[in-house]
């Protein structure tokens, strides 16, 4: 068995609460990187602990695993309290908020403490937003940065970014989630999660706005295993016809056939990859998937996107598109400086300001950034145009609310 597939049927043997067969001819370095690419070090680790002793890795291979495995617990503890001060200081304020993905979709799983996260997304309301990050700072939680739909706050090491909605990949989307207090959350007190349905209609929402801006990991796919196998009586109907309200129904039938593919997750689906003319499209999904790790970083970065954003509007893979995509990322529409320039959106006169400001951010600011990324805009055609068949076949609209 490849690493790749050893790597994804261990996976599979966790979310199934099976014991792994052994491989004798298994590459547990590469096993080893994929895990670290995806953060998934210490689910192998405790599946690795079943194999046959003549199966396992050896030596200081196996003491990282393990040691990955220790610190995958410490750190779930250490989350959990941060966690928990988070919620007492909004609830104390009086705050309605809304947890979603890891923080919640965590206790899903067959062991909470392996499935690790990075950032915990936070929503509150837009009226709410200013009171809550006086109350984390009152609480003791340093504010990295304020911009006018995001807000960074840490304590305790743990980091938590603070939104006023929830992330979308189109106008349909971003209508649809623009109330989540009301009737697609329930709530304990003033602290807010996603009914199932909508938890997995978001899952798949999240996944195809990290494909659309970079690459969306493993772990993504297995939160809908998660889900699905939590919840078996989910109403899949009502949950296709949530998805064609929002316009996703392709990338949502994708991205269930991967899970159940890999996982063997319980759920009964009309479309699988099993189909000769489907094989071309499975390899390219599932290989930028597994190779570009969490965020698809290993694929390319912010170079690469700009540069298949390029593609997708001209249809070409050409010195010409790889110039457009240099001259939009140097100079930014004013929705994005609003995005990401608090003063530029509470004060639109001072958008040539952000613009200045943005401009020699990115050229003398993180010189060695800007040339990696004008670097992946003149050299990633072909990966960029694998991402381009890749989000043709998802079919994820390119009606995106965000430059």
């Amino acid at each position: 068995m490849r690493s790749k597939e050893y790597f994804v049927y261990l996976l599979s043997c966790w979310l199934n609460k099976e014991k792994p067969a052994g491989s004798e001819q298994t590459d547990w370095q590469a096993v080893y990187a994929l895990s670290e690419n995806h953060n998934v070090t210490a689910i192998i680790a405790s599946k690795i602990k079943e194999l046959p002793q003549g199966s396992r890795p050896k030596g200081r291979l196996l003491s990282a695993f393990n040691q990955r495995l220790g610190f995958a617990v410490q750190n779930y503890e250490i989350k959990m309290r941060a966690m928990t001060h988070l919620i007492e200081s909004l609830t104390k304020a009086g705050i309605d908020h809304l947890l979603v993905k890891g923080a919640v979709l965590r206790f899903l799983y067959p062991s909470p403490e392996l499935r690790t996260s990075g950032d915990t997304d936070v929503v509150v309301r837009p009226a709410d937003y200013e009171a809550a990050i006086e109350a984390l700072k009152k609480a003791g939680f340093k504010i990295d940065f304020v911009r006018h739909t995001v807000a960074q706050a840490r304590y305790g090491g743990e980091v938590f970014d603070l939104h006023t909605e929830l992330e979308s990949i189109n106008v349909q989307s971003k209508i649809y989630y623009s109330t989540p207090f009301d009737d697609i959350s329930e709530s304990t007190g003033h602290t807010y999660k996603l009914k199932p349905i909508y938890h997995l209609l978001y899952v798949i929402t999240h996944i195809a706005y990290h494909l659309k801006n970079g690459g969306a990991g493993i772990r993504m796919i297995m939160d809908i295993d998660a889900l699905l196998r939590y919840y078996p009586d989910m109403d899949m109907q009502k949950f296709a016809a949530l998805c064609e309200n929002i316009k996703i129904s392709r990338t949502a039938q994708a991205l269930i056939a991967l899970s159940k593919k890999w996982f063997k997750t319980p759920v009964a689906i009309d479309y699988t990859f099993e189909d000769a003319d489907e094989q071309s499209f499975y390899e390219n999904l599932s290989g930028i998937i597994l190779d570009g790790g969490i965020f698809g970083y290993k694929n390319g970065g912010v170079g690469m996107m700009n540069l298949e954003r390029s593609m997708q509007e001209s249809g070409k893979a050409d010195l010409k598109t790889s110039f457009k995509a240099f001259f939009k990322w140097l100079f930014p529409s004013a929705a994005y400086l609003k995005k990401y320039y608090y003063y530029a959106y509470k004060h639109p006169v001072l958008l040539p300001a952000a613009w200045f400001h943005r401009f020699f951010k990115a050229l003398f600011g993180h010189l060695p950034v800007a040339k990696k990324i004008a670097r992946e805009m003149f050299t990633k055609q072909e990966m960029s145009a694998k991402y381009f068949d890749v989000l043709n076949e998802l079919q994820i609209d390119d009606n995106h609310h965000y430059d």
